[in-house]
């Protein structure tokens, strides 16, 4: 598991911070220093732009469904990231397909 990654993703989309999904690149800025990793903040943009672009037939999905979907599809593809950050990823999913 990627801790350092796993923050990011919940620190950008503001889980936890924020009613709804949101970016903040100042909030990647002060881990990716923390942690030492200037790329920090591209590979959170590239995970985001990944989960929304999850296929998901929706004539069959609910947006609910559609989003856990999506979530285990990152989870799949993404071992590293911790059940928050899929949750993050989620939430914005779901918001961002409403």
């Amino acid at each position: 598991m990627d801790e350092g990654l796993s923050e990011a993703v919940i620190a950008y989309l503001g889980k936890g911070r924020s009613s709804f999904p949101r970016t903040d690149e100042d909030a990647v800025a002060t881990l990716a220093g923390a942690v030492g990793r200037p790329d920090l903040l591209a590979t959170v943009k590239a995970l985001v732009a990944e989960c929304l672009a999850v296929p998901v037939d929706w004539t069959t999905r609910s947006l609910s469904e559609g989003g856990r979907e999506a979530q285990a599809v990152m989870a799949e593809r993404h071992p590293e990231l911790s059940a928050a950050a899929l949750e993050a990823l989620y939430w914005t999913f779901t918001y961002n397909w409403r």
